[in-house]
């Protein structure tokens, strides 16, 4: 992995654990079949959070986080859990 996708990599991490602190964790049934992949989309580098499905479309996406390479700009999605309730 080059350096850069590396660094880019932390700052998604970082960014991305941040926001799921606002979610409930993981389901247990989920969280050992976890994969990290990465796309390539122009200058952005788009890392999901997901669970595999039999087939593709039936994975379960839990976070999409955007870096842009150039910029460092960093947008986090998260799907498919809850919010965490105030308290």
């Amino acid at each position: 992995m080059s350096k850069e996708l590396n660094e880019l990599e932390e700052i998604a991490r970082i960014a991305t654990r941040k926001a799921l602190e606002d979610y409930e964790p993981v389901p247990d049934e989920w969280a050992d079949d976890l994969v990290l992949t990465t796309i390539f989309e122009g200058d952005d580098r788009i890392f999901v959070m997901y669970v595999p499905g039999e087939r593709r479309e039936d994975a379960i996406v839990i976070s999409s986080t955007r870096v842009n390479r150039k910029s460092r700009a960093v947008e986090v999605s998260v799907t498919n859990l809850e919010k965490r309730s105030a308290s």
